[in-house]
This record gives C-alpha cells, sequence and structure tokens, in this order.
C-alpha cells in the first residue's frame, strides 16, 4: 500500500534520469593555423607539432546588417510616419513611431528614425538618448552606427558641448 504511494514519486525520478546524460559536454579544440613556411595544401601528416601555430578565437569583421522590419504593422506604421512627417505633423509622425517601437522595441532603425525626427524639432537632450539606443542594438552595423553619431554630434553642438560633438564626429569616423 505504501508502495503505491510513491509510484508516482518513482516513476517521475525515472524519467529525470533518463533526461540527463552520463557523458560530459565535449568542446571543441581552438582552430589550429600553419605557420608561415608551411602551405594549406600541404597534407597534415607533413606538419609536426612545432610548424603550428595556435591563434585565439577572433570574431568575424562586421558586417552591416540591412533588415527589414518584421511586421506588415511596423512597416505601414513607418509610411505613416514618413507622410506625416513631409506634411509637418511631427506630433503625429512622431506617434507613429512610438507605436512601432512598442511592437518592435529592439528594431535600432526605428529608434534611429525617431531621433532624426527629434532633431528637426530640436529637441537635442532627446536625439542623443534615442542615438545611444540605437547604437546599443546595432552593435554590427557601422552604417547605422555613424549617423548615430553624427546626429549625437549635431545634437552635442547645438547644446553647447563642442568637446562632445567633436568625440561624437571622432566616433563617428571610427566605426565607418
Amino acid at each position: 500500500m505504501t508502495a503505491l504511494r510513491f509510484a508516482p514519486l518513482i516513476a517521475i525520478a525515472a524519467l529525470l534520469a533518463a533526461c540527463g546524460s552520463p557523458y560530459p559536454i565535449q568542446q571543441r579544440p581552438a582552430p589550429v593555423e600553419p605557420a608561415g613556411g608551411i602551405s594549406r595544401a600541404s597534407p597534415p601528416s607533413a606538419q609536426t607539432p612545432a610548424e603550428v601555430e595556435v591563434r585565439a578565437y577572433e570574431p568575424p569583421a562586421r558586417v552591416a546588417t540591412v533588415r527589414r522590419p518584421a511586421s506588415p504593422a511596423v512597416r505601414r506604421l513607418i509610411r505613416t510616419a514618413v507622410e506625416k512627417r513631409r506634411a509637418g505633423d511631427y506630433q503625429a509622425a512622431q506617434a507613429s513611431l512610438e507605436r512601432a517601437l512598442r511592437i518592435e522595441p529592439r528594431n535600432a532603425r526605428l529608434w534611429n528614425r525617431l531621433a532624426h525626427l527629434y532633431a528637426e524639432q530640436g529637441q537635442y537632450a532627446r536625439v542623443e538618448s534615442l542615438a545611444a539606443k540605437s547604437n546599443a542594438l546595432a552593435p554590427n552595423d557601422p552604417i547605422l552606427q555613424a549617423d548615430n553619431w553624427s546626429l549625437i554630434a549635431g545634437a552635442r553642438e547645438a547644446m553647447g558641448d563642442r568637446r562632445g560633438a567633436a568625440e561624437a564626429r571622432r566616433r563617428a569616423r571610427l566605426v565607418q
């Protein structure tokens, strides 16, 4: 009778034990590249350990990522914002972009568009924070980062921070 009380616990324990692996996770060794005098075409047996150079992993070069908004609703909101901005209705354009950001908060291009909109209105403190947010979300997009740093430079210049503007312009040149 007591064995029946513990039957569900035993079944659960058996299932959990089956999920685990007795083998440790294998990690791949660091890539090995031949030293300067050995060509890549030489067979592996021709290389002795003294002729092989081991290098630390280096991530691939930064590549610009062009990503369209995933949502058709966001694309419509961007079109609406562009139309409203052209008509001079900055508040409606701003509202459209903010709605798009509620749908896709990690879209760096939306943050950049909003920063441009605030720059046109002369709200420079917001420009700097929005462009910085866009930069944080786009570490692999040097073109967008350069544009954000240019926005930051213009905002700092307009607020009287010449040293900060010069630093932002320097950073804009570095990411390109």
